[in-house]
């Protein structure tokens, strides 16, 4: 090889060490530009809400907050129950805080997309003596990323549905929750309202024995026995403006209200008795199809099952390619002493000798003979001969059948739960038209009977009393049930996943059963 052919080919050398290092910076940075955009899974939840609630309104937090102007506004003049609902949807910090966990999946799969960082070396060896040093430069990339990402996406796609699929499913367990909490406060209410009728009755009912025991038509026992009753009218009536006004702070923990909700005004009341229509059967087929926590654990079992061909795939957690490039190292030449060269050749040749002397063009020859440089590829590879990660597949086994049980625990007991709570809102809507009915009217036709017996001297102040300790309970015991009609409806909506009567729409997805049929 000459000189100039020697020269080309080190220069050559070069170029294509400088392009592998700029492709990989220049991969790297485009690697490193990756986008998390999870507005689109927010807008799939609120659809999912929108199917399993029927309430339009749910918090999206590309948008601003609601202000403490705007929820003035809202529940200022009075709050309906869908008024409460919706702002429960937007302003709800848990559910805010849960919304949020979509973010962190959606940042898992793009990261699951994203190849391991390359592993760059560099060595730099000075020889002995002085001279040109050895420069070693090393560039590698983890190839099992390769076989790994196209599985690595699926899980994370299946944890970002898995959690939209939650997220939905914890608002519609919030919608229901608020549901409970507004009847309850709304039957709060009507019991202080109730008590303070009942104080009043035993009021009048006090004054009027005394009145007659002042006429001497009454005694004293029967003045203190009526003011017994009245006592414990005002203590009933104290308590039920403490229920009531702690069943409305429940309502406005639910809302995130800011302020305090003891002035909360619910303009609903309480509903009308229903006549149900569905059997429980139907109920649940629709809870199968509905159900986001089962869609959700279908997803979850799902990506537990792709866990465990990710786990097969670490068997060989290293393989990495790359390439080396290498500049050996080079002595300086030595000083030269000419006299002393001159002595010994002219002692060696008898007579004085010139020396040996090498021109500028043989020396650089001779360096052109040299190697520079040196470039090739490399492989590096973990064996996998002590841990062939046996711990971590038999961890993804049991996660998987794990899974597994649970989506077929929940899937069997949906039927048990629906028949409980049908069963429970059924009985409190036949007792609650068994009291408005039956009850009621048969305890104030003897309430009527007793006082004008009593008023007539013809039955003692105990007759009167029980009956009005009777009204009084059947009263309580009316909106008591009215209450827990009304609770139940939303707890059968809530297991359900769905408002009661509403048919199959698109957002419902067949669910698939235990044993994989659909």
């Amino acid at each position: 090889m000459n000189q100039r052919d020697a020269g080309r080919h080190s220069r050559t050398a070069q170029r294509r060490a400088s392009r592998v290092v700029l492709l990989a910076l220049t991969t790297m940075t485009i690697a490193g530009c990756a986008h998390i955009d999870p507005r689109p899974d927010y807008t799939r939840v609120r659809e999912l809400i929108r199917g399993s609630t029927a309430y339009e309104a749910a918090y999206d937090p590309t948008e601003p907050a609601l202000s403490s102007a705007e929820l003035e506004a809202i529940v200022g003049d009075g709050v309906t129950l869908d008024e409460a609902v919706r702002v429960a949807l937007v302003n709800n910090r848990k559910l805010q805080a849960a919304f949020l966990e979509i973010g962190v999946a959606r940042a898992d799969w793009v990261q699951s997309g994203l190849l391991s960082n390359p592993t760059l070396g560099l060595g730099i060896l000075l020889p002995e003596g002085g001279g040109l040093a050895n420069f070693a430069l090393d560039l590698s990339q983890n190839i099992v990323d390769l076989w790994q990402i196209p599985i690595r996406r699926d899980i994370a796609a299946n944890r970002i549905e898995e959690a939209v699929l939650r997220i939905a499913r914890t608002a519609g367990e919030l919608v229901a929750e608020v549901k409970r909490a507004y009847w309850r406060a709304v039957a709060a209410d009507a019991l202080a309202e109730t008590a303070a009728e009942n104080l009043e009755l035993l009021r009048k009912s006090h004054d009027t024995v005394r009145a007659q025991q002042e006429a001497g038509a009454a005694s004293l026992l029967d003045v203190n026995l009526a003011r017994g009753e009245m006592l414990r009218a005002e203590l009933a009536q104290r308590e039920a403006r403490l229920a009531a006004a702690n069943a409305r702070r429940e309502l406005g923990r639910l809302l995130s209200l800011s302020s305090t909700p003891d002035t909360l005004r619910l303009t609903d009341p309480l509903p009308a008795p229903q006549t149900r229509a569905s059997e429980p059967d139907a109920l649940i087929e629709l809870a199968r199809e509905k159900r986001l926590d089962l869609r959700s654990m279908a997803q979850a079992a799902d990506a537990a099952e792709q866990e465990i061909r990710l786990e097969y795939a670490r068997v060989f957690p290293e393989i990495s390619v790359g390439f080396g490039l290498e500049q050996n190292e080079r002595r300086a030449q030595p000083g030269r002493h000419v006299a002393a060269d001159f002595a010994r050749a002219s002692i060696a040749a008898g007579a004085p000798t010139v020396p040996d002397i090498e021109s500028r063009t043989q020396r650089r020859e001779a360096r052109d003979q040299q190697i520079d440089w040196k470039l090739g590829p490399t492989l590096t590879m973990t064996l996998p001969l002590f841990d062939q990660n046996q711990a971590q597949i038999a961890q993804a086994l049991y996660r998987h059948d794990q899974a597994l049980r649970l989506h077929e625990d929940l899937y069997l007991n949906i039927a048990h739960d629906i028949r409980i709570l049908f069963d429970r809102a059924a009985t409190a809507q036949r007792n609650l038209t068994f009291y408005r009915d039956e009850l009621l009217p048969q305890v104030q036709q003897n309430l009527d009977f007793a006082t004008a017996s009593f008023q007539a001297g013809q039955s003692p102040i105990l007759a009167l009393l029980e009956a009005q300790r009777a009204l009084l309970d059947a009263r309580r015991g009316y909106l008591d049930v009215w209450s827990a009609a009304a609770i139940a409806t939303a707890d059968l909506e809530q297991t359900v996943g769905a408002p009661l009567g509403q048919s199959n729409d698109a957002n419902s997805q067949p669910t698939t059963q235990p044993g994989g049929q659909p």
